[in-house]
């Protein structure tokens, strides 16, 4: 899955595929799954978690490398994260978990709202 979230003031493209857990697994040494699969996360582990995986999937979108995705490492994701307000980035966790499940991302809260 291929979509666009907001964090900010930019529009990051991020692509989402079955090869993005092993790519997560690589940079950072932890399965997505795990904690996913745990019946009470902490927040603070499902934050970092859907950073991570936009990191991934944003980075996926755009090298679409395998080589290149496999120098992806703490230190690239650190550089990464630090071009969006903390704030942002918190609001966007829906979008990214969103791309991440194979859902449509939608900026527009009307038709939401018309439901």
């Amino acid at each position: 899955m291929f979509n666009t979230v907001k964090i900010g003031d930019k529009d990051v493209p991020m692509l989402a595929m079955a090869s993005v857990d092993v790519y997560y697994k690589h940079c950072f040494g932890s399965d997505p799954l795990v904690v996913q699969a745990q019946d009470n996360p902490q927040i603070s582990d499902v934050i970092a978690l859907f950073q991570r995986l936009g990191f991934i999937m944003a980075k996926f979108a755009e090298t679409k490398s395998r080589k290149e995705m496999l120098k992806l490492n703490e230190e690239s994701f650190i550089d990464w994260i630090e071009q969006f307000d903390r704030t942002d980035l918190m609001e966007a966790l829906p979008g990214i978990r969103a791309v991440y499940d194979g859902e449509k991302v939608t900026a527009s809260q009307e038709k939401k709202q018309a439901d």
